[in-house]
């Protein structure tokens, strides 16, 4: 027994439809795909950034240095160094610039307002790294690395 099979070349009308319904495919697919991505993209920018969070309440310190925050404000001893700013806000990636004072206070201490300083910090976990970078050129800037402790209350100024 003999099968023949006879083979027939498709006709240009069925290769193009071919043709066509892969496009159609292929194009909805593409499709998908951008919708997928600004679906992705719009959610993500449309996410608030996390509001500003004031620098946790209490006694930071570290190799001599220490730093009480309140609600209030904030009072850093670093040897004879005196230093005050408003509590800072924090921003999402954990850092914070505030303006405050600061002073070497040695002796009789003046009357006279002490000068304007700007306080500049990163806050890592319960690490905090603090900069004074007083507006006059002396004393000179510095920076310090603190840790929360469990201590509370002001800290006291050595050198008075």
């Amino acid at each position: 027994m003999t099968v023949i099979v006879a083979l027939t070349a498709p006709s240009t009308a069925d290769a193009k439809n071919w043709i066509r319904s892969r496009m159609r495919a292929c194009v909805a697919r593409a499709v998908l795909v951008v919708i997928a991505v600004v679906s992705v993209t719009v959610a993500a920018c449309a996410r608030t950034p996390s509001a500003p969070t004031m620098l946790a309440a209490g006694r930071w310190s570290g190799n001599g240095v220490c730093l009480s925050v309140t609600d209030l404000e904030c009072d850093l001893v670093a040897g004879c160094g005196h230093g005050r700013f408003p509590p800072p806000a924090v921003q999402s990636d954990g850092t914070f610039v505030v303006d405050g004072t600061y002073r070497i206070e040695v002796g009789p201490v003046s009357i006279d307002p002490p000068p304007p300083a700007t306080f500049s910090g990163v806050l890592d976990g319960d690490t905090l790294t603090l900069r004074v970078t007083p507006v006059a050129a002396s004393p000179p800037p510095a920076a310090y690395v603190l840790r929360m402790t469990s201590g509370s209350g002001r800290c006291a100024v050595p050198c008075l």
